[in-house]
C-alpha cells in the first residue's frame, strides 16, 4: 500500500488534476491562447483636442519669441542711446573745463601790443586749441549784431536804441557742441 500512495503522488487521479499538472509542468505561455492587444483607437474629438493644444502651445511660444526679440531690440536701442549720450556728456564736460583757458588766451591777445612775437605764439596756441576742439563739434555761438535769442544768449544788460532786439555787445562768448549749448553768450541787448 505504501507503493500505491507513492504512485498517487506522481499520477493524478482525476482528469481535472491531470490538466492542472500539465499546466504546471508546461512552460508559461505555451498552453494559453494568444490574445493580441490592439492599440486603442483615438477618437476624432481626442485628435481635435490634441491639435488645438499643440496650436495653442505653438502660438504661445511664437508670442514669447516675438516679445523676447522686441525686448532685445529695445535694449539695444536704449544701450546705444545711453552710450552716445554718455559720450556727448563727457565731451561737453571736457570742453567746458577748457573754456576758462580759451577765455584767458583771448584776453591775453586783447591786451598784447600789436606785432608782439609773444602775442603771435598765443594766437597760434589759441587757434590750435580751437581747431582741435572743432573736431568734436565745438563752435562759437554767433552773438554780436545778431537777433537776441534766449536759447543762445543770456542778456545781462539793456540799452535803448532805434533797432530793438539786437545784441549790442558781447561780454563773454557762448559756445556749443553740435546742437547742445555748453555756455550761453553774456550780452547787452537793445530795447525800444
Amino acid at each position: 500500500m505504501k507503493k500505491d500512495k507513492e504512485k498517487n503522488k506522481t499520477t493524478p487521479e482525476t482528469p481535472q488534476q491531470e490538466e492542472t499538472c500539465q499546466q504546471a509542468e508546461a512552460p508559461a505561455g505555451e498552453n494559453e491562447p494568444v490574445v493580441e492587444e490592439q492599440p486603442a483607437q483615438a477618437s476624432v474629438d481626442e485628435w481635435r483636442e490634441a491639435l488645438e493644444l499643440a496650436v495653442k502651445q505653438r502660438d504661445d511660444y511664437l508670442d514669447s519669441l516675438r516679445r523676447t526679440q522686441a525686448d532685445f531690440q529695445n535694449f539695444k536701442r536704449r544701450n546705444q542711446t545711453a552710450r552716445s549720450d554718455g559720450y556727448m556728456d563727457g565731451t561737453c564736460d571736457v570742453i567746458t573745463a577748457a573754456l576758462p583757458a580759451i577765455d584767458n588766451l583771448e584776453r591775453a591777445l586783447g591786451a598784447a601790443p600789436e606785432g608782439d612775437p609773444l602775442a603771435e605764439g598765443v594766437r597760434m596756441t589759441l587757434k590750435l586749441m580751437l581747431d582741435s576742439l572743432s573736431r568734436f563739434g565745438f563752435e562759437e555761438v554767433p552773438a554780436l549784431g545778431e537777433e537776441f535769442d534766449p536759447e543762445k544768449h543770456n542778456a545781462v544788460m539793456r540799452e535803448q536804441t532805434d533797432d530793438p532786439g539786437k545784441v549790442l555787445e558781447v561780454f563773454q562768448k557762448g559756445y556749443r557742441v553740435k546742437d547742445r549749448i555748453i555756455r550761453y553768450a553774456m550780452v547787452k541787448v537793445s530795447t525800444d
